[in-house]
């Protein structure tokens, strides 16, 4: 009977630790995909062994992918079949790509193939293995820009807009709005999306209008100079108003050179990035710049992404930067090696165009487990590849429905299977040594016509937040709202503040709104801006779970008051904005603007027709980190005196048990007391502090479990169980103490 004392106590003890690990470290999801066989996603990707550092896109596909895989196959993977990952690297060789190509379609496990990112390797893999992608019929999620490569193939897609439907019209839309009307061509003959572009303009634009035509010749992916600079010089002859280079990024400088080389200064519009111009150069050329873009956009980061990122550690985040050694600038000394960086910083350029490019390959996966889910329970491999190609072509039609990705938006167009993403237009204008969005924009209309858009230069400058509510989840702001006004553009009337509260009695905005001054020429404040005074009540989405060493994000959002008069907003140069916010208990971290494209998804009960009208929304929006100076002086400290005053009677002889069980037991009721007297929040997960006191309940029990049981009479006649027990007394408790310090230091300092 006395050794069947003892297991109680033991099991307790047992359960204690089990306790303690849960507390410290969330609790691992379990795959919960059904028990069928397994279904292979085969990824194809292009690193780049000719840059002296990796631009990290392969890096980031493969982590982002992963994290993509977990998550999905733990609630149900593809249709209740695990998801398996294949990464098939091509390096750009147009052999090696058709040889991946091949090896997917041969495993009977694939389900889907997702990638392929180049024109002239695309050509080369449908020029091989046409007829077996074809008749194999496994959806194809590629990323080719030019549509007659798999025009035939009825089970080819691209998550890129279509030169066809979105770039080309897009660009002669522009032409035709911004007065351009002589234009001229820079391409490479041996580029596909580059041939393909100028057959577009020259058979689009009226005659006279397209002044000159130049096909470069690419050696070694390099452009012979002597017809760059008689391109030049014919440009220079020949006086267009606008250049279209279609040449990419890495070839526009020698272009642009050979142009500032000569005198000719047309306006140019890129099909590669500004940014990849040498900065001298583009600052120095005397006309505007344009380009089109879907990610990147100047000073003002896709939304969804952007809290992912700053929700995490930035170390998380990093691709791109490392050193490629075959490289063979290291080997001819043009590589040097780059300083260290003291805090990483995952919003470089370069960095965000790898994240970009492997969130968009991770929404190709959960589109593809969001087919999966409407699919017929038994359904046999090639019946779920039918059921993905219709789900593609029906559900997620441009136009009828989008899926919602951790990046933006996707549909399909059901006619070219192209990706529907309108692009911006970027411009560095003349002289202003920044590039921004231009004047007008251009949104598809569900007629697929093109409606132009308007750009709004605008600004948010908190002055403050305060009386932040984490139950109600709201805050209290004022600001000045500062707005472009030439007499043209769009006014603060047709602005909603899309996250202030709404009046329950008046159904208006919780708002006060007073004008500061009504732009035009103005001797005080500056021309043609228009100022407002803006208070009122705002929500905001607590994440509660590192409470009270939390940092969490309030914003200002922005959307059209109208959807029939859409526009999108274009903030100051990020470092030009102020960056003093007062708020009462917070200490401001970072601040950015923010945007998305949002939807109204709606079914006509008629004609069950659904549809979806888009529109674009801007955030700007605030990290800020919680104080925790009251928390340290209210809780830690009077907890930490509990724990040490519990820890202290263990030193008493077992002679005075019941002094030693009364302290301890006081020193639990008081740490409970102190709990049920702290404001509570209503929060639907653990915080910190329900660790901390969960931590200390359970370490004060821990001590009186241990002195109960050195009293038990089975253990006092083992004088070795009873030392060890002791010993236990008297360390183990310290230790725990020390592992949760060092959990509760490491997040307040990943807070800082």
């Amino acid at each position: 009977m006395r050794a069947a004392s003892f297991y109680p106590v033991a099991i307790w003890i047992l359960a204690f630790a089990l306790g303690f690990a849960a507390i410290t470290e969330p609790v691992s999801a379990e795959a919960v995909a059904a028990d069928k066989p397994p279904l292979s996603v085969a990824l194809i990707m292009s690193s780049r062994l000719d840059q002296c550092f990796d631009p990290g896109n392969v890096k980031a596909i493969q982590s982002m992918t992963r994290d993509a895989r977990d998550r999905l196959n733990a609630i149900g993977g593809i249709g209740g079949h695990r998801i398996e990952l294949t990464f098939l690297d091509d390096k750009r060789d147009p052999a090696t790509a058709v040889e991946n190509v091949r090896r997917a379609l041969a495993d009977p496990t694939t389900v889907a193939l997702v990638g392929l990112t180049s024109s002239q390797r695309g050509k080369a893999v449908f020029d091989a293995l046409g007829p077996e992608i074809k008749s194999k019929r496994i959806p194809f999620i590629s990323d080719l820009s030019v549509n007659s490569l798999f025009a035939e193939y009825p089970n080819v897609f691209t998550t890129r807009a279509s030169q066809d439907d979105e770039r080309l019209p897009v660009m002669l839309q522009f032409i035709q709005d911004a007065g351009y009307n002589r234009v001229a061509f820079i391409g490479a003959k041996d580029l596909i999306f580059s041939a393909s572009l100028a057959d577009g303009l020259k058979g689009s634009l009226a005659a006279g209008r397209f002044v000159a035509d130049h096909r470069l010749t690419l050696v070694d992916e390099k452009l012979v100079k002597s017809e760059v600079a008689a391109a030049a010089q014919d440009i220079k002859d020949k006086a267009p108003d606008l250049v279209v280079m279609g040449i990419g990024s890495a070839l526009n400088g020698d272009v642009v050179q050979e142009l500032l080389g000569v005198g000719a200064s047309p306006a140019l519009l890129l099909s590669g990035q500004i940014d990849q111009l040498p900065e001298g150069m583009a600052n120095a050329y005397a006309n505007h710049i344009y380009q089109l873009s879907w990610d990147g956009l100047p000073d003002i980061y896709r939304d969804r992404l952007q809290r992912r990122i700053l929700a995490d550690q930035p170390e998380n985040w990093i691709f791109e930067g490392a050193p490629v050694p075959e490289a063979p600038g290291w080997a001819k000394g043009e590589c040097k090696p780059r300083p260290a960086e003291v805090v990483p910083n995952p919003l470089r350029p370069a960095n965000l165009r790898a994240i970009r490019v492997g969130s968009q390959y991770a929404d190709m996966l959960a589109l593809l487990a969001a087919l999966g889910k409407t699919a017929p329970p038994n359904a046999t491999i090639d019946e779920m590849h039918r059921h993905i190609i219709e789900g593609l072509k029906t559900t997620y039609a441009f136009g009828r429905g989008a899926f919602q990705g951790g990046n933006e938006n996707w549909s399909f167009r059901p006619g070219t299977r192209a990706a529907a993403r309108t692009p911006f237009i970027v411009k560095l204008p003349r002289g202003l040594g920044r590039t921004q969005l231009a004047p007008v924009q251009y949104v598809r209309l569900k007629s697929d016509k093109l409606r132009a858009m308007e750009t709004l230069f605008l600004d948010v400058d908190l002055v403050k937040a305060f009386r932040i509510d984490d139950n109600e989840q709201s805050f209290f702001a004022e600001f000045y709202l500062s707005v472009r006004n030439d007499g043209k553009g769009t006014g603060i009337e047709a602005l909603e503040f899309a996250n202030s509260f709404l009046d329950p009695q008046t159904g208006e905005r919780q708002l006060n709104i007073r004008v500061v001054s009504r732009g035009g020429a103005n001797e005080t404040y500056p021309d043609n801006l228009s100022i407002y005074y803006v208070s009122g009540r705002f929500m905001f989405e607590p994440e509660l779970s590192n409470y009270p060493f939390d940092s969490q994000r309030f914003s200002i959002d922005i959307r059209p008051r109208s959807g029939s008069a859409p526009f999108i907003v274009q903030p100051p140069l990020e470092t030009l904005r102020d960056d003093f916010v007062e708020s009462d208990g917070w200490d401001p971290k970072f601040k950015y603007v923010g945007f998305d494209e949002d939807f109204v998804q709606t079914i006509d009960a008629l004609s069950h027709e659904p549809s979806v009208v888009p529109f674009y929304k801007a955030s700007f929006a605030w990290i800020m980190a919680r104080q925790t100076t009251d928390y340290y002086l209210r809780v830690v400290v009077p907890l930490g005196f509990i724990l040490i005053v519990a820890y202290l009677s263990i030193f008493i002889p077992l002679s005075h048990f019941e002094a030693i069980v009364t302290i301890q037991v006081t020193a639990l009721l008081s740490a409970v007391a102190l709990y049920l007297s702290l404001s509570q929040l209503d929060a639907d997960t653990t915080t910190v502090s329900d660790r901390i006191f969960i931590f200390t309940y359970m370490s004060v029990s821990l001590m009186i479990g241990i002195s109960i049981l050195r009293m038990n009479h089975w253990v006092a006649e083992r004088p070795q169980i009873q030392l060890a027990l002791g010993a236990v007394h008297v360390a183990l408790v310290p230790i725990l103490v020390v592992v949760m310090a060092y959990y509760v230091r490491a997040i307040q300092m990943a807070n800082i």
